[in-house]
C-alpha cells in the first residue's frame, strides 16, 4: 500500500524516536541482506501481476451542490475484509484484498489472487475493478452521516473541495493550534481526514517535528478555468518557503493563502489523500527487476502526463493538471539546512529513490552519463552493504533509501528477529515514495515458503474516473513490461532528463503541448546518442508503427495469432491502445482537461 508497513504497535513520539533512528537503520540493512541472501538466485518462469486501485468515498446530498469527502473509511474495512473471506471461500479466483490508507476517506483495493501470465488475463482486470467498486459502494451504503445524503464511491486523484469548510464529514473544525502535538495542525483539514490508526497520526506529526515547520506546497494559481497561470503564479519561490509562511504566522497570525498567486497546502493530507492507479509485475529473477525498474523510471513521468486528473485543490483552479507537486511538497521532511543544501536533494515523495540500478547492459559503460544526479546516501549502510558483498549500484539504491530517517519506531518491535523479520527494512523501504518501486521479496515470516519473488511497482498513473479507463492503465503496464523484458528495450536517458520529464509531465495538457525527453530508438538500433524531445504522440505512436504502444499492439496481435490468446483479449487490449491514441492526438481530453471543460461550462 501507499502507506506500507502496517502491523499493530506502538508508535513513539518524535523526540523519544530519534535515539533509536541508528539502530533501526542498522537493523533494516541486516534484514535486507537477509532477504537478500535468500533469493539472490531465485527464478520465477511467470509474469504473476496485480493492480492496487486506491478509492474515495464522498456523500452526495440533497442540492446539486452538496458533496463533500465522506470519513468512515475505517468503518468500511471489516465489512470489506468479512465478505472478502466469504468471496476467498466460495470462488477463490473472485475475490479482493482491502487495506487502509493514510485518509480516512480513502480504501485501497488489491488484486487477489494475482492476475496470472498469460495473456488472456488482460480479460479479468476490467471484471476485478468493477467488482470491487461494487463490493465497496455496498458497504459505504450504509455510512451516511446524515438523512437524506448517499455515499459514493469515487476514482478521481483528488477531491477539488478538500480543505473546504464543509468539504468532510464527520468532522470537528480544523485545529491548527492542536496542543498534544498529534496530527498536522493544518489550517484547513481536520485530523479527522487521517485515518484513526496510531500509527498515521504519529507519521503526520513526525514529519512536522521533523522539517520543524508545517508542510507547505504552493500549487500555481489560474487565473482561468483552462489553467492559465495567474502573472504571480509564474515567479521563482524561495526554497525557505515554509519557514518563511511559520515566522510570519506566529508574528502576523495565519493567512489562508501566504503567498500571492499560489494555493496553499499545509497538510500532508493533501498529498497523502490523492489516488494513483498502480501495477505490480512479478521478475523471473533479481537481474531483470533491476532493469524492469530501470526502464520503467524513464516511462513514469510519461504514464502521469497520460492520466493527468488533478486541476483543482482547496475549492481553486490550478495551473497543474496533477498530482506530483502536492504529494513531493507536503512530504517533504527536510530541514531547511538539508532544503538548502539538498542533501538529501528532494522529497521522500515522488522522487525518491532516482538512481539506476541495473546490473547489466548499457548502464555499465554509461554509469556517469546516466546517473547523473547527486544520490546522498546512509554511510554506514553503504559501508555494510559492500562488506556483505552487495553490488555498488545496488547498494548505493539501499543506501539512498536509508538516508532517509524512520518516520515511525514502534516501541514493542525494538528488537526484531533479523533472521525473520524485515520490520525496520519495511519501514525505511515503504516510506519512500518514488516513481517506481524496487520491491525485493517479504521477510522469511512474511513470505511462508518463499513464494513472492523480486517485483516492480509503477506508482505514477493518477486514478481515472471509470473502471475502464483504469484497466486500460493496468494492462497497458503489463504488456509494457512484458516486451521490455522479452525484447530487451534500451530506454536510458540520463536521471536528471528524466526529472525534467517529471516536471513537465504536471503541465496543463502536456499530454498534447509538452515534448519529453525520450530515446527515439529504443531497440538500439542507432546507438545510444539517439536520445531526443518528442510529444508523447510521437513516443507511444511514433511514425510507421514504431511508437512504444505500436509495437505493444502489435505484439498482443501477433500472440492471438499464434494461439496464446483469444481474440477477445486482442480486441480488449486495443481498445485499451485506442484510448490513449485519442489522448495523445488530442481527440479525446485527460480527465483533468474534462474536469476543466466541465467547470468553464458551469461558470
Amino acid at each position: 500500500t501507499t502507506m506500507g508497513f502496517l502491523e499493530e504497535a506502538t508508535p513513539m513520539p518524535w523526540a523519544e524516536s530519534v535515539e533509536h533512528r541508528e539502530h533501526v537503520k542498522a537493523h533494516g540493512i541486516e534484514q535486507f541482506l537477509v532477504i537478500l541472501h535468500d533469493h539472490a538466485e531465485r527464478r520465477d518462469t511467470e509474469m504473476l501481476w496485480g493492480d492496487e486501485q486506491e478509492y474515495i468515498l464522498v456523500e452526495v446530498g440533497p442540492e446539486p451542490q452538496d458533496v463533500r469527502l465522506l470519513l468512515r473509511a475505517h468503518a468500511a474495512l471489516p465489512a470489506l475484509r468479512e465478505r472478502a473471506l466469504a468471496y476467498e471461500a466460495g470462488n477463490p479466483s473472485r475475490c479482493a484484498g482491502w487495506t487502509p490508507e493514510m485518509g480516512n476517506h480513502m480504501i485501497e483495493g488489491v488484486t487477489q489472487p494475482p492476475y496470472q501470465g498469460g495473456l488472456d488475463e488482460l480479460l479479468r482486470v476490467e471484471e476485478s475493478l468493477t467488482f470491487r467498486r461494487r463490493e465497496l459502494a455496498s458497504v459505504a451504503a450504509g455510512l451516511a452521516t446524515t438523512a437524506g445524503w448517499k455515499p459514493v464511491v469515487w476514482t478521481f486523484a483528488a477531491f477539488p473541495l478538500m480543505g473546504t469548510p464543509g468539504g468532510q464529514a464527520p468532522a470537528e473544525p480544523p485545529t491548527p493550534s492542536r496542543a498534544d502535538g498529534l496530527g498536522s495542525r493544518s489550517r484547513f483539514v481536520p485530523d479527522e481526514v487521517i485515518t484513526p490508526h496510531p500509527r498515521f497520526l504519529t507519521f503526520v506529526a513526525n514529519i512536522r517535528m521533523r522539517k520543524e515547520a508545517k508542510a507547505a506546497c504552493l500549487v500555481p494559481l489560474a487565473a482561468h478555468a483552462d489553467g492559465t497561470p495567474t502573472p504571480e503564479a509564474l515567479a521563482q519561490l524561495s526554497p525557505r518557503i515554509p519557514w518563511d509562511i511559520a515566522e510570519r504566522a506566529a508574528a502576523e497570525g495565519e493567512v489562508d493563502d501566504p503567498v500571492p498567486g499560489h494555493i496553499y497546502l499545509d497538510a500532508s493530507a493533501f498529498g497523502a489523500g490523492c489516488c494513483c492507479t498502480q501495477a505490480t509485475f512479478l521478475c523471473p529473477s533479481l537481474s531483470d527487476a533491476r532493469y524492469l525498474y530501470d526502464q520503467l523510471l524513464v516511462l513514469a513521468p510519461l504514464f502521469l502526463s497520460l492520466t493527468a486528473s488533478t486541476p483543482f485543490w482547496r475549492g481553486k483552479v490550478a495551473a497543474t493538471d496533477t498530482r506530483f507537486e502536492a504529494f513531493a511538497q507536503t512530504w517533504d521532511e527536510r530541514t531547511e539546512a538539508e532544503t538548502a543544501s539538498r542533501a538529501p536533494r528532494s522529497s521522500r515523495a515522488a522522487t525518491s529513490p532516482q538512481v539506476f540500478l541495473a546490473d547489466s547492459g548499457s548502464l555499465d559503460s554509461r554509469e556517469a552519463e546516466l546517473n547523473d544526479v547527486e544520490a546522498a546516501v546512509h554511510e554506514p549502510s553503504m559501508a555494510r552493504l559492500l562488506a556483505a558483498g552487495v553490488d555498488a549500484r545496488l547498494a548505493r539504491h539501499v543506501a539512498h533509501l536509508f538516508v532517509r530517517d524512520p518516520l515511525n519506531v514502534f516501541r514493542e518491535r525494538l528488537h526484531p528477529d533479523d533472521a525473520e523479520q524485515g520490520d525496520f527494512w519495511e519501514q525505511i523501504q515503504s516510506s519512500n515514495w518514488g516513481t517506481v518501486r524496487f520491491k525485493p521479496p517479504p521477510a522469511r515470516s512474511s513470505n511462508p515458503g518463499g513464494r513472492i519473488g523480486w517485483r516492480v511497482e509503477l506508482r505514477t498513473p493518477e486514478a481515472q474516473p471509470t473502471d475502464f479507463e483504469n484497466a486500460a492503465v493496468v494492462c497497458v503496464a503489463r504488456v509494457l513490461a512484458t516486451l521490455i523484458l522479452q525484447e530487451g528495450w534500451d530506454l536510458y536517458i540520463p536521471i536528471s532528463k528524466v526529472e525534467e520529464n517529471l516536471t513537465r509531465s504536471s503541465g496543463v495538457a502536456a499530454v498534447t503541448r509538452q515534448l519529453f525527453h525520450f530515446r527515439a530508438d529504443f531497440l538500439g538500433i542507432e546507438g545510444p546518442s539517439a536520445a531526443k524531445e518528442l510529444s508523447l504522440k510521437d513516443i507511444f505512436f511514433g511514425e510507421q508503427g514504431k511508437g512504444l504502444l505500436d509495437r505493444c499492439e502489435k505484439f498482443v496481435q501477433a500472440e492471438h495469432e499464434r494461439g496464446a490468446c483469444s481474440a477477445q483479449s486482442c480486441k480488449m487490449f486495443g481498445r485499451y491502445v485506442e484510448l490513449f491514441r485519442r489522448r495523445v492526438e488530442g481527440r479525446l481530453p485527460t480527465p483533468a482537461l474534462w474536469l476543466r471543460a466541465q467547470l468553464a461550462a458551469h461558470s
